[in-house]
């Protein structure tokens, strides 16, 4: 759904008990807005779906860095120096001594002796840890008190025991289905209650902590994208400046042939990081599923031509070969600059990858879709292959950032295409890339590709 323009713009929700690290960054990148971590309750999803409401689209572009991280406010954590708090919940007083005897050295005690007050405690901060509820008692039984401690938004989530003399299996059946996570007879055994209290106290807080960390973590990753967002639009500013300064210059009569070329090549490169920045401004569109694509009727064989001759400078530098084979014609819909971008990248990670007087063949061919095989002799090492295409995927590159084949992919999506591999020994590594086929391209026209070696572009 975020990969569609009209659908993009709704916010999800992940309701989950999904704890893996890796699961919830893939989650993040992959466009989710919030998290609800499981066992919730009424009033953490209320809260949560408010949020999300108020904020039905996150702002184009903040002023500065400070009035984003300003925005980002830590969830609130459980002191982990403050013991668990118990509310034990019986009618009968020396009962509750003698629990608060096998329990104070290790939690701060809370007590009730009927359910109403049970009530009043349960909803006021600290709020308890944990219940320990007596089943019979006079005009609430626990029973009730359960129930009605599980219908309100802000108790369901806390964990009750039945501390109970009714033993029948009616009874504890009962207890378990009203959402009572225990279940134990009078006379408590020491042993056992403490075993219990704590196993159950333990589960409790790994729910909080979990909640917390993905809360934290999912406000990093949105801090994360408004500081990218921020930096991509403010160094436009400046580059705009030196572009404007060096056009002024360039006019006036007074400049140099030297000082002009010079002039000349900082206006050039200026222009080129614009380009890469608004390239960058793309990518961050497409990994949010809000890139307008504006497809084109465009000849894939000159614009591949074209970057293999501008390879074979640097493949020339290495002794490294470049072949070319393609039709005559073949033309792709999509758009050309974000096909030179791509298939820029991934000739040149082929040329950069190949061993001296090696050879790197590209083609091009079409059926139903446009298909740009990329051929190299070397293999992608195994710890790769896995994650090929991830963000900041690399291996054996010191200057690699791991953006490349994960951009060239996303751009490829984005054109309603796709980019696959295969690399195995013997054979070395092929890249298919695919893209649609303009609609109003002969597909009967002759073509005039000879293919020397099917098998080297197996995939």
């Amino acid at each position: 759904m975020k990969g569609n323009d009209k659908l993009a713009h709704i916010h999800f929700m992940l309701v989950t008990a999904e704890s893996d690290r890796k699961h919830i960054d893939q989650a993040i990148a992959e466009g989710v807005d919030n998290f609800l971590v499981k066992p919730f309750t009424a009033k953490k999803l209320i809260t949560k779906v408010q949020q999300m409401l108020e904020h039905p689209t996150r702002p184009k572009q903040q002023k500065s860095l400070s009035s984003a991280t300003s925005k980002s406010k830590p969830t609130k954590k459980r002191p982990l120096s403050s013991k668990p708090i118990i509310l034990v919940v019986d009618d009968v007083s020396t009962n509750i001594d003698v629990i608060n005897g096998m329990l104070k050295n290790d939690y701060k005690i809370k007590f009730a002796i009927n359910g109403e007050k049970a009530l009043k405690i349960a909803v006021s901060e600290p709020q308890p840890d944990l219940i320990l509820l007596d089943v019979m008692m006079p005009e609430m039984d626990g029973y009730e008190v359960c129930q009605k401690l599980k219908q309100a938004p802000e108790t369901e989530s806390i964990p009750v025991i039945f501390l109970t003399a009714k033993a029948e299996t009616a009874d504890i059946a009962k207890g378990f289905a009203l959402g009572g996570v225990d279940y134990i007879t009078k006379p408590a055994i020491p042993e056992v209650l403490k075993a219990r209290v704590k196993t159950h106290v333990q589960l409790k807080h790994s729910k909080d902590d979990l909640a917390f960390q993905v809360d934290n973590l999912l406000e990093m990753a949105k801090l994360r994208d408004d500081v990218e967002l921020i930096t991509r639009h403010d160094l436009k500013n400046p580059l705009s400046a030196i572009i404007n300064t060096s056009d002024t210059l360039l006019k006036s009569q007074y400049m140099g042939v030297e000082q002009r070329q010079s002039v000349e090549t900082i206006r050039e490169f200026s222009y080129d990081m614009l380009g890469m920045i608004n390239r960058s401004l793309d990518l961050y569109k497409m990994e949010k599923g809000v890139y307008k694509l504006k497809p084109t009727s465009f000849d894939i064989v000159q614009t591949t031509q074209k970057l293999v001759n501008e390879s074979r400078t640097i493949g020339h530098e290495l002794g490294i070969a470049i072949e070319f084979e393609a039709t005559s014609v073949c033309m792709a819909l999509g758009e050309e600059l974000l096909c030179l971008s791509l298939l820029g990248n991934l000739i040149r990670n082929a040329v950069e990858a190949t061993q001296k007087e090696g050879v790197v063949k590209v083609k091009v061919q079409y059926d139903e879709k446009v298909k740009i095989y990329i051929h190299n002799t070397a293999l992608i090492p195994e710890d790769m292959r896995e994650n090929f295409f991830e963000k900041y995927a690399t291996s054996g590159k010191n200057q690699g950032t791991g953006l490349g084949t994960y951009s060239a992919r996303l751009m490829a999506k984005a054109q309603h295409g796709n980019i696959a591999f295969s690399s195995k020994e013997g054979k070395g590594t092929t890249l298919l890339v695919t893209l649609p086929i303009a609609p109003d391209f002969d597909h009967l026209k002759e073509s005039k590709l000879v293919t020397k070696n099917e098998s080297d572009y197996s995939i």
